[in-house]
């Protein structure tokens, strides 16, 4: 099954009738989906022997109308699209240097059912030399997501080996949120002892949850091994020799 057929398989596990009600004009998800790719395809630049670097920072500009009808899914459809972006970057060989984020905007001039692409490249957050790093990235963003309660990570103290200093935060910005050592994490730690693709937090109805992906050294949280478990203000989440705890005002 392609890259594409997966797409459409997921986009029919939400609600039924949705899309169908919300695209009746000629915006479809599968088009702009193919557009990401074939933005991939006509940026990717080899950088390296081995290795091929494609944007993961994209715009869809669509027309206000089709923006007003999209609002309640924008979210849930721009996770899909990351999916299918890393999918595809998968199979071709291609790299990226950060997280893969999709976002929409309305445009005045643009008619109902149109849209084109912006693309560019946004280095991820980096656990290094003592701090959490900022991305810096080619194309403007706007202020990530302000959840509940200003969900955040902190380093807990120095680590051997690790370089971390105690009370640098990085705050939840994404419903998801990649923790590991790989280039395309929101977080990315430099830690031998942290997988590529570590763990997931996840933001449920306010609550953040902590998801292992099947890691090699495993997900500990205040000590304990686990797979899947809801964070409270205070929770200690050790990923390798990384140390951090997460917070979270009541609201």
């Amino acid at each position: 099954m392609g890259v594409l057929q997966r797409f459409e398989r997921r986009l029919e596990g939400m609600v039924e009738g949705t899309f169908a009600r919300v695209f009746k004009s000629e915006l479809q998800p599968v088009e702009v989906a193919s557009a990401i790719q074939h933005e991939m395809d006509e940026r990717a630049a080899i950088v390296a022997q081995g290795r091929t670097l494609v944007p993961n920072d994209f715009v869809v500009e669509i027309a206000q109308t089709d923006a007003e009808r999209l609002d309640i899914l924008v979210e849930s459809l721009s996770l899909e699209l990351a999916t299918l972006a890393r999918d595809h970057a998968r199979e071709q060989g291609y790299s990226f240097v950060g997280p893969v984020r999709i976002r929409f905007e309305g445009v005045p001039e643009l008619a109902t059912g149109m849209f084109r692409i912006r693309s560019g490249v946004i280095r991820g957050h980096t656990v290094e030399a003592g701090e959490v790093r900022q991305p810096v990235s080619d194309l403007p963003r706007s202020g990530g997501t302000q959840f509940p309660g200003r969900p955040r990570l902190v380093i807990s103290g120095s680590s051997p080996g690790t370089g971390l200093e105690a009370g640098s935060t990085y705050e939840l910005q994404t419903p998801v949120t990649l923790l590991g050592r790989g280039t395309d994490c929101d977080l990315r730690m430099v830690d031998p002892g942290v997988s590529r693709h570590h763990a997931e937090l996840r933001v449920e109805d306010g609550q953040v949850v902590l998801v292992d992906l099947g890691s090699t050294n495993g997900t500990f949280v205040n000590g304990q091994p686990v797979r899947r478990v809801a964070l409270v203000d205070g929770t200690n989440v050790t990923l390798g020799r990384t140390t951090m705890i997460f917070r979270q005002e009541r609201y």
